[in-house]
């Protein structure tokens, strides 16, 4: 299978590619080279949010502050 590069610099893939790979329209990827020449496409993932800014998100959510003491530090 050959892929073709346009003059417009765009790659297109072969139908049996895109069939196979099952690639989404609009997918971003990032574009690695190796020292010999090997291009590889990696599709880039969605942004994950970290637990503090799914907490920054809530709205109308009261979290009682703990009042616990604090423990004496055990010797070893």
């Amino acid at each position: 299978m050959t892929a073709t590069l346009t003059e417009q610099r765009h790659i297109v893939l072969p139908p049996e590619v895109d069939r196979e790979a099952e690639l989404p329209p609009r997918q971003d990827y990032h574009v690695m080279i190796s020292a010999s020449g090997v291009i590889t496409l990696r599709p880039m993932r969605k942004h994950r949010m970290t637990l503090s800014e799914h907490f920054r998100g809530l709205q109308g959510l009261e979290i009682q502050r703990r009042r616990d003491a604090i423990p004496e530090p055990i010797e070893l």
